[in-house]
């Protein structure tokens, strides 16, 4: 417990340092590409504020049902969590939790900070959209899902770690709140079996299996790159899709690979279970 509340002290110091730097940056971008980055600035703050208030765990990427059945990992969260009407649910998921944290909150529009204007609105398939009991909210920023569940004390570098990201692409979902990557959590847990990140040891027995979500938008949002949120509250500004089919990008940099002429990846770095590298905790 000490190492980790001394973790978060770093962290906390570190958030505002960063958050300050990302106002003082972001006056060089374009209008949306600020606004942008000034959205994950606030996130950062919400996020530590959470962390503090919850035992150095992060939020959940998904819930599942009931204790015995799976995890919704491929179901992206609704938001707010009662907007289709019925029983509110996924109230734990990342962006239904970190909603107190960020200003406004009792302003419909406070979550409208998950979008990016730079992005374009997509619908869920299978949704109907016609049936609200309140206005659903656009998010395109996704939350890094090895994350779930998981430690602070447990991340082996904040100043590395991806926590949130512009990982859809150019494009915001409407009424949901997208992790991308995914921990594949399609067992209900047991001993041995929980869902929580774990490096990879054997692939043929590992579990959770990690999942990615290729984006259906091009990765070339801003004129200066994708915007990366690491847990130290940097703001991480990549070129991605430097290099086109056939050839490969450096996994060191860009988590997609094999783009086509409009920046859209047809496949990830991933390892053999699964994972892309550049954001796993350790």
């Amino acid at each position: 417990m000490q190492r980790g509340l001394a973790s978060l002290g770093l962290i906390a110091a570190s958030v505002l340092g960063a958050t300050l730097l990302i106002r003082a940056v972001a006056d060089n971008f374009d209008p949306a590409e600020r606004v942008c980055a000034r959205n994950l600035s606030q996130m950062a703050t919400a996020l530590h504020m959470y962390l503090n208030d919850y035992d150095e765990t992060f939020p959940l990427a998904y819930e599942r049902p009931a204790p015995n059945q799976a995890w919704r990992w491929n179901e992206p969260a609704p938001v707010p969590r009662d907007w289709q009407g019925g029983a509110p649910r996924d109230a734990l998921t990342w962006a239904n939790s970190l909603h107190p944290y960020l200003r406004g909150v009792n302003a419909p529009e406070s979550l409208l900070r998950l979008r990016c204007p730079a992005t374009l609105p997509a619908k869920r398939s299978g949704v109907d959209y016609t049936i609200r009991a309140r206005a659903p909210i656009a998010v395109s920023y996704t939350y890094n899902g090895y994350l779930h569940r998981y430690q602070l004390a447990l991340v082996a570098d904040a100043s590395l770690l991806p926590v949130f990201w512009e990982g859809l692409g150019r494009e915001h979902v409407i009424g949901f709140a997208p992790v991308n990557p995914m921990l594949r959590c399609d067992q209900p847990d047991q001993v041995g079996r929980q869902c929580l990140y774990k490096p990879c040891e054997d692939p043929a027995s590992h579990y959770p299996r990690g999942e990615v979500h290729l984006p259906r938008q091009s990765v070339w949002i801003h004129r200066t790159g994708m915007h990366f949120l690491l847990l130290n509250g940097r703001l991480d500004t990549r070129r991605l899709g430097r290099r086109l089919a056939p050839n490969a990008t450096n996994p060191a940099i860009d988590p997609f690979n094999q783009y086509n002429a409009e920046g859209v990846p047809s496949a990830a770095h991933t390892d053999a279970c699964g994972y892309i590298n550049l954001f796993a905790p350790r």
